[in-house]
């Protein structure tokens, strides 16, 4: 008789256990075709839970060297966007954003490369940068750039997803619903990140 609370709480650790995924998908980055660094996205889920986390680092010439690191996470809760951050360290400066959901509207400061921003957001965030690298979105769908605390929608153009931000467009690219490529606009140099 002693066995079987114990059992139940094996077998309830387990099923706790399980409930646990992640997900890692790796790309590499390049502009022109030449390499300039690699990308690592990562998915957990737990319950009702999601996190998303990227990791890239670069290094590329603009009229001298510039060497980028990259980091951004978004959490989830139920399907909607709780608190996301990004930090930026580069030879050229360092940049950082933070996004947080507080009484229904999202709290804003993001401070990039030649843009500011502290507008709050105030309708309900199901997709952000970061998910792109694990779900195909939905034509017209509301994006949130974690980066710029900006929203806009996601158009689907022929075989790709197009998303406007802060004037850049970028591209992305999916087969049978798995991110394959995207083609990514930016002030100092385009990009493509590509799935290995």
């Amino acid at each position: 008789m002693r066995k079987k609370p114990f059992l139940i709480l094996l077998l309830g650790f387990c099923w706790v256990k399980g409930v646990s995924a992640q997900e890692t998908v790796l790309c590499d980055i390049t502009v022109a075709g030449i390499k300039i660094g690699e990308m690592e996205a990562i998915k957990k889920i737990d319950a009702s839970f999601e996190s998303y986390e990227i990791q890239s680092q670069v290094r590329f010439w603009f009229f001298s060297w510039i060497d980028v690191s990259f980091d951004a996470e978004a959490q989830y809760e139920n399907g909607i966007l709780q608190e996301a951050k990004s930090n930026t360290s580069s030879n050229r400066g360092d940049f950082s954003s933070h996004i947080l959901l507080d009484n229904g509207r999202y709290q804003v400061n993001a401070k990039m490369y030649k843009f500011e921003n502290e507008d709050p957001v105030l309708e309900t965030v199901h997709l952000s940068t970061s998910k792109l690298y694990f779900e195909e979105p939905i034509d017209n769908a509301i994006f949130l750039a974690e980066n710029f605390g900006l929203l806009s929608r996601i158009k689907k153009k022929g075989n790709y997803y197009e998303v406007e931000v802060n004037g850049n467009k970028n591209r992305f690219y999916y087969e049978n619903g798995d991110f394959v490529k995207a083609v990514m606009q930016s002030p100092i140099k385009n990009y493509v990140v590509s799935r290995k």
